[in-house]
């Protein structure tokens, strides 16, 4: 293994050379245009996305963004501000509704992930060995996130996921490329900003970047040139201070219900498994191989040493970097070891997927290997992550029925041959704990539901008729597609992602459901009355006797949510509820 004496360590390269930039928009052309072929293969809206449509709706129907109209109060169950917003203003200015639109903006965003890692591949700290290598890696690096299912699946689903992703790494690409004058950290800041409005765990990224903005300032060279770096980096931060205050404000929480709905205690008994589950999907114990060669080379050389800021100018120079790493490394934790998962197959970990190509990629640049050493390294990483997705997507594509695809468990192991059939048994081990605990469900499940939830319910059309008269109200568990399809139905949703009261009802004992777990409190239901009924061919409302009046309402909204603040109510049942 040779050093190169003239390359500088781990410093990654500034803007692109001509040259590069031709091989970027040849590559990236051929590479959006797969990714439209992946893209179609895997089109599906999930129920969930439905959600952040009813609150749309309800803003377009002067409500804002409300989960049930007044006198109802307002519940935040839509998880992404940014994402509703972006999609209310789509429809706004196109006339085009939110599942019209929702998969095409998703692959833009995957399209814009594709051509920003393929960027930051080429931006390396490339060794004269290796730099003539760099359209080799570059179509490596395509290929294998165009041929990997998770990234393919979350282009589309209708939810924020696409998004993102593509935030995520527009941060990663300011944070870890050095030099940090103004444009860059303004660019941080403002990623930053997006991530925090996209999703709540966004607000970690916006906290350390916030942080290392104030240790670059402090570095700098006067007063002057640290007010311009405050400024730049800083000023993108002040909107969620602001979104923040509209939060508590308008939904009186500092966080989207959400997160009251799904968690409620540390489950990393899942999330270990979520994330082996992952690692034996994609082979990443591959890349994780390459980076423990890379280290221990490292410390033998005494190069990691090097790496450690020294002094407060070295703090100053390297700390977007360090604290980059870190949002991403406590990002992945909090999901993996509090959450533990999440409920769609890997949608959590998907952001990571060009970081770690990226890295399997630095860390052999960082070896020096020849050229064909470290491609067929990066091409074996490639490779080993290809037959267990692609084994399990041929085994359930054909599968369309909810009585096929409910609780979807599909075992690897028969398919594959005898000598290997051992690592496809551990990863269909894994997959029998979790899918009954409804976390990393497949994506064929999600994509058959939505499908039988429209068959189910009226369409948009027949329930913009229901609900004009009778204040109808209805509960139920899952509660995206009916959301849209009747949006002037009232809906208690049982599950407590749009309720603050079953929110903040405590779980019933045994029942560990990723996002399912929660059961409304004894008679909550049944106050409200419930008048929207199915007779096997027709939704019709029912007249209540007595009738239930905008007061009582707003009576019954004050009485539960007090008692729900004190910790005064308790499941109404601890039986498990079909989905």
């Amino acid at each position: 293994m040779r050093r190169d004496q003239n390359s500088r360590p781990g410093i990654p390269t500034g803007p692109l050379h001509r040259g590069d930039r031709r091989l970027l928009a040849i590559a990236s052309a051929a590479g959006c245009l797969a990714l439209y072929g992946g893209w179609r293969l895997f089109w599906f809206l999930t129920d969930d996305a439905f959600i952040a449509f009813r609150y749309i709706s309800n803003a377009h129907l002067g409500h804002g963004y409300v989960w049930n109209a007044p006198p109802f109060l307002p519940v935040e169950g839509y998880t992404s501000f940014l994402w509703t917003f972006l999609l209310d203003v789509v429809w706004r200015a196109t006339g085009v509704e939110p599942p019209d639109s929702v998969n095409g903006i998703s692959l833009l965003f995957a399209c814009g992930t594709l051509t920003l890692a393929g960027r930051m591949l080429l931006q390396l700290p490339w060794s004269e060995r290796l730099r003539p290598s760099k359209a080799a890696f570059l179509g490596l690096l395509y290929a294998y996130l165009l041929l990997n299912r998770t990234f393919l699946a979350w282009s589309s689903s209708g939810l924020e996921t696409a998004m993102f992703n593509f935030l995520v790494l527009l941060w990663a690409s300011a944070m870890l490329f050095p030099p940090y004058g103004p444009r860059r950290l303004a660019l941080a800041g403002g990623a930053a900003a997006a991530l925090a409005l996209t999703r709540p765990d966004g607000l970690l990224y916006g906290a350390l970047t916030a942080a290392a903005v104030l240790l670059v300032a402090a570095g700098a060279a006067d007063r002057r040139a640290a007010r311009r770096l405050l400024v730049a980096g800083l000023a993108p931060l002040s909107v969620v201070v602001v979104h923040q205050v509209w939060r508590l404000a308008f939904y009186g929480a500092w966080l989207p219900n959400t997160y009251y709905a799904k968690v409620s205690g540390a489950w990393p008994q899942s999330g270990v498994r979520y994330l082996w589950s992952f690692t034996l999907e994609y082979a990443l114990w591959a890349a994780a191989a390459v980076a423990g060669w890379a280290l221990v080379a490292g410390l033998r050389r005494g190069a990691l040493r090097a790496a450690l800021p020294a002094g407060r100018a070295g703090l100053a120079a390297r700390a977007p970097q360090w604290a980059g790493a870190l949002a991403l490394l406590l990002h992945f934790g909090y999901y993996t070891f509090v959450v533990g998962g999440d409920h769609f197959e890997f949608r959590v970990y998907s952001h990571l997927l060009p970081l770690i190509f990226l890295g399997v990629t630095w860390c052999l640049i960082r070896l020096d290997l020849s050229p064909r050493a470290a491609l067929a390294a990066a091409g074996a990483v490639l490779l080993l992550s290809l037959p267990l997705p692609w084994t399990h997507w041929a085994l359930t594509r054909n599968l369309q029925t909810r009585a096929e695809t409910h609780v979807l468990r599909m075992p690897v192991a028969p398919s594959w041959p005898a000598p290997v059939r051992w690592y496809a048994a551990s990863f269909d081990r894994a997959q029998a704990w979790l899918i009954p605990h409804h976390v990393g469900m497949r994506h064929q499940e999600h994509k058959i539901f939505w499908k039988t939830q429209l068959g189910y319910y009226p369409t948009r059309e027949q329930g913009l008729s229901l609900g004009t008269t009778r204040i109808p109200t209805i509960g139920l568990p899952c509660v995206g597609v009916p959301s849209w399809t009747m949006p002037h139905v009232n809906i208690i949703d049982t599950l407590g992602l749009n309720d603050y009261v079953i929110a903040r009802t405590p779980m019933p004992r045994g029942l560990d459901m990723m996002a399912h777990s929660r059961r409304p409190p004894a008679g909550y239901l049944d106050s409200y009355q419930p008048n929207v009924l199915y007779d096997g061919k027709v939704w019709f409302v029912r007249e209540r006797t007595p009738p239930l009046t905008a007061a009582r309402i707003a009576e019954l909204e004050r009485s539960w949510r007090e008692r729900a603040d004190a910790g005064a109510l308790q499941p109404e049942t601890s039986g498990p509820l079909s989905r």
